[in-house]
């Protein structure tokens, strides 16, 4: 059995590594959507009066994003029928409000993790003083050892905040940057009716 799953798992990394990125003429990669019916493209919740697309929207938007590096070009062709030039502003200007909205929360949440990391760090600078303070000055093992274990969990604290959920947080503001700039093409038609049939 686990030799036919490593079989199916070369074969399919394989297929995926053969398949080649498609590009527009700028060398933007292509996130493809259709759109058979577009009354639940934008939420019914705005900020500000602006439109913003639903999270629906969004959640194909950024999966289609995922196969490519956060700071890749994209372009996201949408085609459908039911979109009027009217509502192509609209949507064009609604998604790039959504990841306008989203860089702000990561900016934000850049700044909170650089404020956590500081006072973590802090606060194992001075629970390690106070463990070598309670060492030189008292013969008391276990408190000095459980002062110990404190400043080094902050410590730890700080460097897992500052290295591995900082990183995430810039791959994330990063990722956002490429999806407010994604050039948004609309074109009628639906893969449905391309596609031959089989």
């Amino acid at each position: 059995m686990a030799g036919t799953f490593a079989a199916l798992r070369r074969e399919l990394n394989a297929r995926l590594s053969a398949e080649e990125i498609e590009r527009d003429e700028e060398g933007r990669a292509i996130i493809g959507m259709t759109v058979r019916d577009d009354r639940e493209f934008l939420s019914d919740l705005s900020a500000n009066g602006r439109p913003t697309i639903s999270s629906e929207v969004a959640e194909f938007i950024e999966r289609g994003a995922m196969q490519y590096p956060p700071k890749e070009r994209l372009c996201l062709h949408v085609r459908s029928d039911c979109i009027d030039e009217k509502e192509q502003n609209v949507y064009r200007g609604a998604i790039a409000e959504y990841y306008r909205l989203q860089y702000k929360q990561d900016v934000r949440d850049l700044r909170r993790n650089l404020f956590v990391t500081l006072a973590m760090t802090l606060a194992g600078v001075i629970a390690l003083v106070v463990t070598l303070v309670v060492a030189y000055l008292s013969s008391n093992a276990i408190l000095s050892e459980m002062l110990d274990i404190v400043a080094w969990v902050f410590l730890w604290e700080a460097v897992d905040q500052f290295f591995l959920e900082r990183s995430l947080l810039r791959m994330r503001r990063n990722r956002c940057l490429a999806l407010i700039s994604m050039r948004v093409v609309f074109s009628p038609g639906t893969e449905a009716e391309e596609r031959p049939a089989q």
